[in-house]
């Protein structure tokens, strides 16, 4: 074989190769992907989004409703629902102003109120226990020394409650769980400012408004 006929067949060689290796490197990016859009699918399976409920209006009512979620908000009269930072929907009155009047404070109120919601959901597996559940049915687990977490009732589930006292900012967060199956709903809420009474009064009526189905 002439000094041509070698350097074609090399040429060759190295062009089939170049195209092994980028039909390769198609399929495995392709692989990828798919392995990385499970992932993103499944990290969203576990939780509820602000694009999960939909809106109904019922009188003066206004409610947020979510078949994924299995549950409907009843959102505060005149309040404003939106999509929060860290929470599937975060409310807060016409009249909310934040800490020290500094955005970054928000949620903490010096006037006006605020509720975060937000829901995990877990994957039924072999074996799977809600961990909320499990802690409201271990009798060892709460003592009658320390009120920081309680068990109380919302409708007809236990839930758990947990509250941080903030002597610095003159006021308190609660932090509820409440667990339903598969389903933990979280709701927060921060008491600070003028209204924290108030407040505390809107919290109150917003938990026994949900409606678990």
């Amino acid at each position: 074989m002439n000094k041509v006929g070698i350097i074609a067949i090399l040429a060759f060689s190295a062009v089939l190769l170049l195209c092994c290796f980028a039909v390769h490197s198609y399929y495995k990016s392709e692989d990828n992907k798919r392995v990385f859009d499970s992932k993103v699918e499944d990290f969203r399976s576990r939780k509820a989004y602000f694009s999960d409920f939909v809106k109904r209006v019922d009188g003066e009512d206004v409610w947020m409703d979510s078949d994924k979620a299995k549950v409907s908000v009843k959102i505060p009269r005149e309040w404003e629902a939106f999509e929060g930072s860290f929470s599937a929907i975060s409310m807060k009155s016409k009249d909310f102003v934040p800490l020290d009047n500094d955005a970054k404070k928000a949620p903490f109120p010096s006037a006006g109120c605020w509720i975060d919601f937000n829901v995990q959901i877990d994957k039924k597996e072999e074996g799977y226990k809600n961990f909320v559940k499990e802690t409201l049915n271990n009798p060892d687990y709460f003592s009658k020394d320390d009120l920081s977490e309680q068990k109380i009732v919302i409708g007809n589930l236990e839930a758990l409650a947990i509250i941080s006292e903030q002597d610095s900012k003159k006021g308190r967060a609660f932090f509820v769980k409440i667990p339903n199956n598969n389903f933990t709903y979280k709701i927060d809420s921060y008491f600070f400012g003028k209204n924290k009474e108030e407040c505390e009064k809107e919290f109150d009526d917003f938990l026994n408004s949900m409606v678990i189905k």
